[in-house]
């Protein structure tokens, strides 16, 4: 015998604990259809029937729309593009001012006050350089 497995939204509902958390990148649930108002009766006038035609054609053609965006893989492909563009130029601009922000800790850790350059920042210059001379001579050659 299995034992059930505790995050079904089946047994939870039938538990009566709350549903579990939607994730963040799962589609959104369709929102609750509004009621319809009840059809015109038998005696209904001209104008009650024409109404109710009218407000039929619109809930038909809003249900044809989303159906129709459903299915309309260019557009989602688009749309997901765009999401996508947007974290990516929202990613560069906080790469961008951490960088710059690092830049600006960096220059006053080497520079004095008057922004010349410190002792320390001679020896890393120098130390760097050495680093370098090193690693190009031993660096083996093919």
């Amino acid at each position: 015998m299995t034992t059930p497995n505790p995050e079904d939204p089946q047994l939870r509902r039938a538990a009566g604990g709350p549903p579990r958390p939607r994730a963040a990148n799962s589609p959104s649930p369709a929102p609750a259809p509004v009621p319809a108002p009840p059809e015109p009766g038998k005696n209904a006038s001209v104008e009650e029937l024409e109404a109710d035609l009218a407000r039929t054609r619109h809930e038909l053609g809003e249900t044809v729309g989303a159906l129709a965006g459903k299915l309309d893989v260019k557009a989602q492909a688009r749309e997901q593009v765009e999401v996508a563009k947007s974290r990516l130029v929202e990613q560069r601009d906080e790469a961008r001012e951490h960088v710059a922000t690092y830049l600006t800790e960096a220059k006053g850790r080497v520079t004095d006050e008057r922004g010349r350059p410190t002792k320390n920042a001679w020896l890393g210059v120098t130390a760097a350089g050495a680093v370098a001379t090193v690693v190009a001579i031993c660096w083996p050659r093919r």
